[in-house]
């Protein structure tokens, strides 16, 4: 009786284990006014001031090379800036715009990695 319940118990974990680990990757959909897996409240403000200034040079600054910074160049920060603000208050026309012009999120994960080891 105790053998069935220590196996039971074992059984029980190794399946909760398993669960937990096959749960799915939460991965930012592009969506401005959803909060990104990195989102910081200091980072945000920073950027919203940025927006609000035009100053292309701390957006970038605060970006550390992350997410936009390579497709938003100094020459089209301000065009960002506007569609992120109209995005911000919930019109995203702008911000789809500014996408598919510079080739934003064109992907959409579709390679799933396939040719990323092509040195072994």
């Amino acid at each position: 009786m105790k053998t069935q319940i220590v196996l039971g118990m074992a059984a029980l974990a190794l399946g909760l284990v398993a669960v937990k680990s096959f749960a799915p990757v939460l991965a930012y959909r592009g969506d401005a006014t959803v909060k990104g897996p990195n989102y910081t409240e200091e980072r945000h403000n920073t950027n919203i001031t940025a927006f609000q200034k035009g100053d292309y040079k701390s957006w970038a600054a605060n970006m550390a090379g992350r997410g936009a910074t390579r497709f938003v160049t100094e020459s089209n920060f301000k065009e960002f800036a506007a569609a992120q603000v109209a995005a911000q208050n919930g019109d995203s026309t702008l911000l789809n715009a500014f996408r598919s012009k510079y080739g934003m999120g064109q992907g959409n994960g579709q390679g799933r990695g396939m040719g990323m080891h092509t040195n072994q």
